[in-house]
């Protein structure tokens, strides 16, 4: 029995630490009153408040945004691919993990591809900012500028 329960513990480690996260996560909840606290404003937010405007945040990320993400994100996955080749190269023995090197490769060259593709996103939708942001302001300028002439005269 005892020997079973030893078992149990090292072969599933991983679900156990996850199901203590969430233990630690529930019962610090329970004691503070909330979940997270809004460094800006000060309010605490429980469970379902917090999930509430996290949702409300990401439906409201814009185009440009996620092109952004898609761009730094990308580096990432080409920095640890590059990285993954190199390692390969210098630690191989006698030839024997060269497919790792070729699936790396042909990764690489799939990354970089679309890396091409997310930068011209970027830099398109980066563009479309700046002119929507000019205009704005030229119509607030303009705007403004019609009331002041308004209450003058």
């Amino acid at each position: 029995m005892i020997e079973e329960i030893k078992n149990f513990i090292i072969n599933n480690w991983q679900w156990m630490f996850v199901v203590l996260v969430i233990l630690v996560i529930i019962i610090r909840t329970k004691i503070r009153g909330y979940f997270w606290k809004i460094r800006k404003t000060g309010e605490k937010l429980k469970f379902k408040e917090f999930f509430k405007s996290w949702k409300k945040g990401i439906n409201g990320i814009t185009p440009y945004q996620t092109a952004k993400s898609q761009v730094l994100g990308n580096i990432i996955v080409l920095i640890g691919i590059i990285s993954g080749i190199v390692i390969n190269c210098l630690t191989r023995l006698k030839n024997q993990w060269i497919w790792v090197t070729i699936v790396l490769s042909g990764s690489l060259i799939l990354t970089l591809m679309s890396q091409v593709g997310y930068l011209q996103k970027y830099f398109r939708l980066k563009q479309i900012k700046e002119a929507t942001d000019k205009l704005e302001k030229e119509i607030v300028d303009t705007s403004q500028k019609e009331v002041e002439d308004g209450h003058t005269s």
